[in-house]
């Protein structure tokens, strides 16, 4: 039995959510298109994007994982040092004995290949680029899109994969007269200085092996270089000059080289200082990194995931996985409607966007709670923060009692798809909640 009105999801953003939402709604058998501002869905933007276990789990699902373990590295090796290059932690992240994985590093636009590239044709031709979204009108039986080029596009329901300056957030809240606070949901209290090198062009490259996590901690200022097989990524962290803000800021690119100067002597490695990293880089971004959350995901026919709604800073890894189980826990639902028999009302699509904030509540505030204490304590932010990092982690191994006591049985509570086999599961210390059709290999 199908809905008496099939759905028709149009997914605002082409990006890392919304080609996996693509990915989802094409096994699903739920009919789409994307419609994308930029000129291309595979732009290069220099980003890395860490993979965590739950999302690996959804590639196995999709048929995915040979491609997706080919091009990222496990990253399950951590060392933190002083602004001198003097280690004085390391440790292997709890995510492999938990598990089952260690977090992956790849490259975005790898990441974004892979996913639109292995679409079937029919699915690509959803694709729309060049669609800056202008409006969004509800009517009697489902939703029209206007495009700035005049375009126009009608569905069921919309999904705001738009990142964080959503524009389909805005307009939602426009829509649904929210109030004036939740307008500029986002703060900004710290600046990133993101990009990528080739491995083996640093100096010394015999000695950066693959698979490690150098972060350097120090008093207003930290550094993540995740090394790859092939590439080197790196994140730089200072509080933003002049203070908080909930305003945009776009940077120019002396903005990026004066941040690099700045910041040259600090080591990334106990090796290498940033200054020779640089030198190497193949391109690199300046970035606002904002916090927050929405009160309200959806209103009436529009829903929002990833970026768009929930803004975790990138220090924990968990930015592009917490969207993943976004488009997971809908497409979930989503099928259900589609396969109920029922009609698709406005009523029936807000029981399931409600169902779908429900859903994704604890998670996601608990991973916002921890990102916005990790950048806190390890840029020092106050004496304790300097404390806790320096000697009290390092001692008691707090970084994993929390990883495994906390988060661990958490992130094993979170769904997957229910329609489709995962032939390759790994289980670690902490048994999954859900586990789809699964297949065991014996």
């Amino acid at each position: 039995m199908t809905a008496t009105t099939p759905l028709k999801v149009i997914i605002i953003g082409g990006g890392p959510i919304g080609l996996t939402l693509a990915q989802i709604l094409t096994s699903a058998a739920i009919d789409f298109l994307i419609l994308e501002r930029r000129s291309t869905v595979t732009p290069e933007e220099g980003a890395g994007i860490a993979i965590g276990p739950t999302s690996f789990r959804l590639y196995d699902q999709l048929g995915l994982l040979p491609l997706m373990e080919q091009i990222s590295t496990p990253i399950p090796h951590k060392h933190v040092l002083q602004p001198d290059g003097k280690v004085y932690n390391s440790y292997e992240f709890h995510l492999r004995a938990c598990h089952g994985r260690a977090m992956a590093f790849l490259h975005r636009l790898d990441l974004v290949t892979t996913l639109y590239s292995t679409l079937p044709d029919s699915s690509k031709t959803k694709i729309h680029t060049g669609k800056s979204l202008a409006d969004i009108t509800l009517t009697p039986t489902g939703v029209t899109v206007t495009c700035t080029d005049g375009s126009s596009y009608n569905g069921t329901l919309i999904i705001g994969a738009d990142g964080v300056h959503s524009k389909t957030r805005r307009i939602m809240q426009a829509l649904s007269s929210a109030p004036e606070s939740e307008t500029l949901p986002f703060e900004t209290t710290f600046q990133g200085l993101f990009g990528n090198v080739p491995r083996l062009s640093l100096p010394g490259q015999e000695e950066i092996e693959p698979g490690h996590d150098w972060e350097c901690h120090s008093g207003g200022l930290s550094s993540q270089f995740f090394v790859g097989r092939e590439r080197g990524w790196f994140i730089i962290y200072r509080p933003l000059p002049g203070g908080s803000t909930r305003e945009r800021i776009d940077y120019t690119d002396e903005d990026i080289k004066q941040f690099a100067e700045d910041v040259k002597d600090m080591h990334v490695t106990d090796k290498l200082t940033f200054g020779e990293v640089f030198e190497c880089v193949n391109k690199a971004g300046l970035t606002q990194l904002q916090e927050g959350a929405v009160k309200d995901r959806s209103w009436k026919r529009i829903a929002l995931v990833g970026d768009a709604c929930d803004k975790i800073t990138p220090n924990v890894g968990l930015g592009y996985n917490n969207g993943v189980l976004d488009v997971i826990v809908l497409g979930n639902l989503l099928k259900r409607l589609n396969e109920s028999g029922e009609q698709v009302t406005e009523e029936a699509v807000e029981r399931v966007f409600r169902e779908y904030q429900a859903e994704r509540k604890e998670f996601s505030e608990k991973v916002d709670g921890a990102a916005r204490g990790v950048i806190r304590t390890v840029t020092h932010t106050g004496w304790m923060k300097y404390v806790l990092d320096r000697w009290i982690n390092p001692t008691l191994g707090l970084d994993k009692l929390y990883g495994s006591k906390v988060m661990g049985p958490l992130m094993a509570k979170q769904q997957v798809l229910e329609w489709l086999e995962e032939k390759n599961r790994i289980d670690g210390t902490i048994t999954w909640a859900y586990k789809g059709l699964v297949i065991t290999n014996v």
